[in-house]
């Protein structure tokens, strides 16, 4: 069997990077990797702390350098922070490194799913003070063409559940290569 380069998931707050990505793993027999859970055992705070104490500058930073890391690794599943996309340089580094699976929900299915994440209020910073629905909406309207645009592969998690998108994303590998 061939050798499988890593598979970077990317996507908004709750489109199931994480969750998908660990199934995703196992199905494939490769390691599991999540940038923001190194930043916060790395940095032993969360990452709404960090934001709050040093910035959003700071966190982005950090962000990428965890994702440069990233370069020695021959395999693996790889599940980003949602906004790792905005640096051109993490675009770059993703396509050059990997496979990118963009996983993506529609507005109300994130708003949902994070109103229900109870991790959600307590380790994701807020981006703006406008209503959670408008917030995602106005992130999405500026991330999506970005997604879009890096992702090899692309699945809708508001119609998938996370085993099947794993499943789904294991067949389409054969086929980005």
């Amino acid at each position: 069997m061939k050798t499988i380069k890593p598979l970077y998931l990317v996507g908004y707050r709750c489109t199931g990077k994480s969750t998908t990505g660990k199934l995703l793993a196992t199905l494939m027999d490769c390691p599991f990797f999540d940038t923001d859970k190194i930043i916060e055992e790395r940095f032993m705070t969360t990452i709404e702390q960090m934001v709050n104490q040093r910035g959003w500058d700071y966190f982005r930073l950090k962000e990428s350098q965890v994702l440069l890391e990233t370069a020695c690794l021959v395999t693996g599943v790889i599940a980003t922070g949602g906004g790792i996309i905005l640096d051109p340089k993490n675009r770059r580094f993703i396509q050059d490194h990997g496979v990118c699976v963009w996983l993506y929900a529609d507005s109300a299915t994130i708003v949902e799913r994070l109103a229900a994440d109870v991790k959600n209020t307590e380790s994701r910073p807020r981006f703006t003070d406008d209503a959670l629905s408008l917030e995602t909406q106005k992130i999405l309207d500026l991330r999506t063409p970005l997604y879009r645009e890096l992702g090899q592969i692309q699945i809708d998690t508001s119609t998938y559940s996370p085993k099947q998108a794993a499943s789904i994303i294991k067949r389409r590998i054969a086929h980005v290569r």
